[in-house]
């Protein structure tokens, strides 16, 4: 049997059978590099225009994460955008129920927001009884969207040209992404910010 005779395959059809119309983009990467402005921006072109419901899109509106430029982290824990998957026309008659996830990120040198007085800030999780240091929540966090939440990763990483971060601190970090959504066999794209 010849499967590739008279065959065409549709990617977002395709996409749209397998994932029962929802897809969840997890936002993934190092810290800032743009996930949260980049999950901002994709909502106010590809999701908002299109809602319909004045109430519902307010409710999304008042759901975008804060973002901000320098050094500090301002993502401190992952949240799905928005709260109530969207539909999105993705070409022909295919639409798909989005959902972004937005997350802190794995750590990377010179970023701050995680140290308090020299000594990492502790914060509780639901993952923990206890409280456990920003960097490993944040790590947590970054797995638990990679490995259970999402069902295609998108890598933001950025070429250093914004910001006060230089190329080089993003590199272990996006290495570490990039090597878990390979090793999970999950679909992802890079999205390099500059």
């Amino acid at each position: 049997m010849d499967l590739m005779v008279n065959k065409e395959y549709d990617l977002y059809k395709d996409i749209q059978e397998r994932c029962r119309g929802e897809i969840y983009i997890g936002v993934v990467g190092p810290v800032r590099t743009g996930k949260s402005t980049f999950i901002k921006r994709f909502m106010d072109v590809c999701v908002l225009p299109f809602m319909e419901d004045e109430h519902e899109k307010e409710r999304a509106k008042d759901e975008l994460p804060q973002s901000a430029g320098g050094k500090t982290i301002t993502t401190t824990e992952p949240k799905f955008i928005p709260k109530e998957a969207a539909a999105v026309h993705l070409g022909g008659d295919v639409e798909a129920k989005v959902r972004l996830i937005d997350c802190v990120g794995y750590m990377v040198e010179g970023a701050t927001g995680h140290m308090e007085e020299n000594t990492e800030r502790m914060v509780k999780t639901p993952w923990s009884d206890t409280e456990i240091p920003f960097t490993q929540a944040a790590g947590i966090g970054t797995d638990k969207v990679i490995h259970d939440h999402s069902t295609i990763g998108l890598v933001v990483t950025t070429d250093g040209s914004f910001g006060e971060l230089p190329r080089a601190a993003y590199l272990d970090a996006e290495e570490k992404t990039i090597l878990a959504l390979k090793k999970l066999r999950k679909p992802f794209l890079v999205l390099l910010n500059s």
